[in-house]
């Protein structure tokens, strides 16, 4: 069985071979493909695309394509499995895809050719987790603020929570969606000994669910001190937080988005923030990436942004390739792998 990787800026040819070396030490051959998408930016661009249109928004190039023609797996982050490359893999057998989200794959073709789909759930789970809660101190005590007035020589204590800024400690957070990452943030906000609240309607109450509290979105967003999101964007959860959620969450609280900018209604937070009606928000996410200087958020005064990065520790990457390869061993006979999307094609 040949397995072919698609290396990109994040995770390269070689992680992939590292990560899958349990697949070469019973003899299956690896082979790997470097995907020169150009810049940073230029993948983001990319990934922005296929976020929207799809997998069939970006054709991959022609020498990838021949790269994995003979491949029986297949290996890729960002670089877009379409129809036409699964057409042209008549041995193909399985696609794995190194991270949690898989829009850059044909799923329903693949599907329909019988070919097994693989992801990386949580892969990323505690690098987003860790900066959400670093977004979150970030916000409230104003570090990032203070960090660039002081550059700037501008000595300011100052800023628009000075009557209410908070500790993490008794007060509330609000988890929406309870996946992988909204899991670790929990376990971290545990820490700072905060009141947890979860909304997510696909959550089943387990064990995991000890000192959290399940509740309506409604009241997730009435009671809680910080609301984070961490579902995914779906036609379900599209513009869900819009002027009139938004207006049911307190004066005094802050809103952290780190997952999706299409969960939220950008004008209606716009609005929120400008008129005081919350605190202040922390994101890393937007509409238009990269958002630029005119961008009506960045105007404001009351959030701190950064620039989609939440996920991007090293470990985050590196440890990916190894993390799927250790679910895909027991490929094709196992039919319950956490990771295994389309497990009616086994």
């Amino acid at each position: 069985m040949k397995i072919a990787g698609i290396g990109d800026v994040w995770i390269s040819g070689e992680d992939i071979k590292r990560g899958f070396a349990a697949f070469a030490e019973r003899g299956e051959t690896i082979e790997t493909v470097e995907w020169q998408c150009g810049s940073y930016d230029a993948l983001q661009a990319i990934n922005l695309a296929v976020e929207t249109g799809g997998s069939e928004a970006y054709e991959p190039p022609e020498a990838i394509k021949r790269a994995v023609e003979d491949a029986d797996i297949i290996i890729t982050q960002f670089c877009t499995v379409t129809r036409d490359m699964i057409d042209r893999c008549p041995h193909l057998k399985a696609i794995g895809v190194l991270r949690g989200g898989y829009d850059n794959v044909n799923v329903a073709y693949a599907t329909q050719k019988g070919i097994a789909v693989y992801n990386t759930p949580g892969r990323n789970a505690n690098s987003v987790a860790d900066y959400t809660v670093g977004l979150m101190i970030a916000e409230c005590r104003n570090i990032a603020k203070a960090h660039m007035n002081l550059k700037l020589g501008n000595w300011v204590r100052d800023y628009t929570n000075k009557e209410t800024m908070p500790d993490l400690s008794g007060k509330t957070a609000g988890i929406v969606g309870f996946g992988a990452i909204g899991k670790k943030v929990a376990q971290r906000l545990k820490g700072f000994e905060m009141e947890l609240l979860v909304y997510d309607p696909y959550f089943k109450p387990t064990a995991e669910t000890k000192g959290i509290e399940l509740v309506s979105l409604e009241t997730l967003l009435q009671r809680s001190d910080f609301v984070t999101l961490h579902c995914r964007l779906t036609q379900e959860t599209e513009r869900l937080f819009d002027a009139h959620m938004l207006s049911l969450m307190k004066p005094t609280a802050y809103f952290i988005n780190t997952s999706r900018s299409g969960l939220v209604d950008e004008k209606a937070l716009w609005q929120a923030l400008k008129d005081h009606k919350i605190m202040g928000a922390a994101l890393d996410v937007y509409d238009r990436e990269p958002p630029g200087k005119d961008y009506p958020l960045v105007t404001l005064d009351n959030v701190t942004l950064s620039p989609h990065m939440a996920g991007g520790s090293r470990d985050a990457f590196t440890q990916s390739p190894g993390m799927l390869a250790r679910e895909m061993l027991s490929f094709p006979k196992d039919k319950t792998s956490r990771f295994l999307v389309n497990p009616d094609v086994l």
